[in-house]
């Protein structure tokens, strides 16, 4: 059995060779499964190697897999394949999950309806498959398999036009790992064979953050290799000379673990750390959900009863995942800051904010991935919370006006933001996803601009020119799968969704900038 070792991430997008030598086989559709975070790599390989048309993705849930029930929806998806006339060959792309549990996937291809004897071959890859044979070696063979069945085809296959559809949203251990950027006093550990390492280091890489993660093969995942983690863990630190500087150690869960039940074993060698806190993340949850969960965990952990309130106001629940640069608070923070009040972004900024932070008179909640904690702050430190989004004119103004009256303090009216009514053409406007900020959205811009809105999850069956839409405010993934030219996008980043490919966008959704950037669309100044 080799030995686990103990790395740190890199900034790249993991196994593009294999990627590009994969997409490359010619009218062959990869069919990726297992959990969503698993899956999730291989849209933005497809997407840089430009075949997103060769890719169809079947996230796997934790409850699927607890059943074990999910073959026949697997089966469906490749007999729907195999009817089209653009495959000579499909490639199941099987992730660690299913290597660890056995799924029969063999059986699956006997069984399936295909009188054209298309090849349909398994591609095991990831650190539970790796031990075997390499990668390459077993990509080889398969090639060679629908290579030979394409000699034996008379017909002329047809063009596949379809689209991968949009990808999982990013992991809750993602998540966690956008905590806290360049602070030394954190160390951040993902506990994982190595393959989970790929999307934070890469796609959802939001931030500065370096983490580290584990290195262990499949016979180490099934016998239960925590101790021998921990000591790796301590080796590591110790060599590296670290353990002085860092007070925190965050110990971060992985589908692996979660699937092996390592997730409930401590590990050795963490009380190197003044303190250490075990986030029970699983890769079956959203990033957002995994800082929820890893912000309450923290404060119980750092956060002590004090005896004196200062000028200071927390705000919780930001996350890049969600809303994407921080500069999009300027305006919050400028204003708050104005009034003599010291703003701790809590989790974001170093992990000083978390010692300091029961001394704030208001907590100021920005989603709902921060109410868990400000429930509990205000149930232990009888700090008062303020839960809203302040998108749009109408919106910011009446969140100004609750601020004002928690903290009993006049905000002068020059903070206060004014419109002017806009002569709108006739618009209409689509918003395209499923995130706080199209919420507010969805009120917002019909109480700035007038004009109505259309709420829609996904793009299924959706026709745009029948809905008369003028305008699609979406990510920019979206435009992949929309044709239609009738229309201006409006693009509105969800790094939850397309991870680092946008956030640089100068995009903007909050207080008088978020007003400027939509007026500009909707009064003709610029065009998609």
């Amino acid at each position: 059995m080799s030995s686990i070792t103990i790395e740190a991430s890199v900034n790249n997008l993991g196994d593009m060779e294999m990627a590009k030598r994969i997409f490359a086989i010619p009218d062959t559709l990869v069919v990726a499964i297992g959990p969503p975070t698993c899956i999730r790599i291989l849209y933005f390989r497809a997407l840089e190697c430009g075949h997103l048309s060769k890719l169809k993705l079947i996230p796997i849930s934790s409850l699927d897999y607890t059943f074990g029930d999910y073959l026949e929806k697997i089966k469906g998806v490749v007999e729907a394949a195999l009817r089209k006339a653009c495959h000579q060959g499909i490639i199941l792309y099987v992730s660690c999950p299913d290597l660890l549990s056995q799924t029969d996937f063999d059986r699956m291809i006997q069984e399936l309806d295909n009188p054209r004897r298309i090849p349909v071959e398994i591609f095991k890859r990831g650190p539970m498959e790796k031990r075997k044979t390499s990668p390459s070696q077993r990509l080889d063979k398969i090639a060679v398999k629908i290579a030979d069945f394409v000699k034996t085809q008379p017909l002329v296959f047809s063009k596949n036009e379809a689209v991968c559809e949009l990808p999982p949203l990013a992991a809750d251990y993602t998540g966690v790992l956008s905590l806290f950027p360049d602070d030394a006093a954190v160390g951040q550990f993902l506990m994982t064979g190595s393959g989970c390492a790929n999307c934070p280091s890469s796609v959802d890489k939001l931030n500065h953050n370096m983490f580290i993660f584990s290195r262990f093969d499949d016979l180490q995942a099934v016998y239960g290799c925590t101790n021998e983690i921990g000591e790796a863990l301590t080796k590591h630190f110790q060599m590296h000379h670290q353990t002085k500087e860092i007070e925190l150690l965050l110990s971060i869960g992985t589908p692996v673990t979660y699937m092996t039940g390592m997730n409930d074993h401590s590990l050795q060698g963490c009380d190197l750390f003044a303190t250490t806190a075990r986030i029970e993340t699983n890769g079956f949850q959203t990033a957002e959900e995994g800082v929820a969960k890893a912000l309450l965990k923290i404060a119980k952990a750092t956060l002590k009863k004090i005896e004196t309130r200062k000028k200071r106001i927390n705000l919780i629940g930001y996350n890049p995942f969600l809303f994407g640069k921080r500069q999009h608070f300027h305006e919050i923070e400028t204003c708050l800051t104005s009034l003599g009040y010291t703003v701790n972004f809590l989790g974001y900024e170093s992990l000083d904010s978390f010692k300091t932070a029961a001394e704030a008179e208001l907590n100021l909640v920005f989603s709902r991935l921060g109410l868990s904690l400000a429930k509990w702050m205000a149930e232990m430190f009888e700090i008062p919370y303020f839960f809203e989004i302040p998108v749009g004119i109408n919106g910011f103004n009446q969140w100004l006006r609750a601020v004002s009256e928690l903290l009993k303090t006049v905000i002068p009216e020059s903070n206060y933001l004014d419109k002017e009514p806009q002569p709108c053409p006739a618009c209409r406007v689509l918003l395209l996803g499923e995130n706080e900020i199209l919420d507010r959205l969805e009120t917002a811009i019909p109480n700035d601009f007038g004009i109505p809105t259309i709420r829609a999850n996904k793009m299924d069956d959706l026709d745009l020119q029948q809905m008369m839409v003028t305008h699609v405010i979406a990510d920019p993934l979206y435009q992949n799968r929309i044709n239609t030219i009738t229309y201006k996008f409006i693009p509105m980043p969800y790094p939850s969704l397309s991870g680092n490919t946008y956030i640089e966008l100068e995009y903007q959704y909050m207080g008088q900038t978020g007003y400027a950037y939509l007026k500009r669309f909707f009064v003709n100044e610029v065009t998609a």
